[in-house]
């Protein structure tokens, strides 16, 4: 039977994949326009088109798509989910359903989807990624064995932490509670997550508690400790 970190780890990379799909499936190296237009769309990654052709990149996104519909197929004949129809719809569907595949009653399919799954998303960040500004959280390696620190990707919804130098992945549900000493203020969205509501529920939480927030309207960001519900004297959270 898995254990519960295992099933929010893969949730959050199945999440973090459906991201990254969309992003990848967006670019294309033979992309072009007449002279003196653009090309609309989101721009392809720099280095990308240096790594890929045509046929890797569809032979990627193929491969990730057909093990999607596939999961989606054995989720809706076993526990009647619906089939969201579309590859990033059906890695969210996977990822709500996760802890059914981790723990299936075929141990050969679980350990498939437990290998196919670190197989695409390894493949996902490595397309993804290029490009994208990384943050350094400043935290040490849980591997007793490693000095490196973790660093996060700063793409898609729900980005894990990696470690440069062994490779080990701490899930976005779990580094983004870890004490960052240069973020102070986050975003409206960022808060939703970290609070586990709305933007509408941080906004009316901020309103009441009187958070101390900078910006206005749409810039408008909330004191990491304040979201968090930390007590600044004693550095402990204060219960709901």
């Amino acid at each position: 039977m898995s254990d519960t970190l295992a099933i929010y780890s893969n949730r959050d990379t199945l999440l973090e994949m459906a991201d990254m799909f969309e992003t990848v499936a967006a670019t294309s190296p033979t992309q072009s326009a007449p002279a003196g237009h653009t090309v609309p769309g989101p721009r392809l990654p720099p280095g990308l088109a240096e790594i890929l052709d045509v046929d890797e990149l569809d032979s990627i996104l193929t491969a990730i798509t057909e093990w999607a519909e596939f999961l989606a197929h054995v989720l809706l004949d076993e526990v009647d989910a619906p089939d969201a129809g579309t590859t990033p719809g059906r890695l969210r569907s996977v990822a709500q359903h996760v802890a059914h595949l981790l723990e299936h009653d075929d141990q050969l399919l679980a350990l498939a989807f437990a290998d196919d799954l670190d197989e695409h998303a390894r493949t996902l960040r490595h397309l993804a990624r290029r490009g994208v500004r990384t943050y350094r959280t400043g935290c040490d390696c849980q591997d007793g064995t490693c000095d490196g620190q973790y660093e996060v990707a700063m793409s898609g919804t729900y980005p894990p932490a990696v470690c440069p130098r062994c490779h080990d992945v701490v899930p976005w549900s779990v580094w983004s509670s870890w004490p960052h000493k240069d973020i102070v203020y986050v975003t409206v969205e960022h808060a939703a997550r970290l609070a586990g509501t709305t933007v509408a529920g941080v906004k009316m939480r901020a309103s009441r508690g009187g958070w101390r927030k900078t910006g206005t309207g749409r810039e408008v960001k909330y004191h990491v400790d304040d979201v968090r519900g930390v007590d600044v004297t004693t550095h402990e959270r204060i219960s709901a």
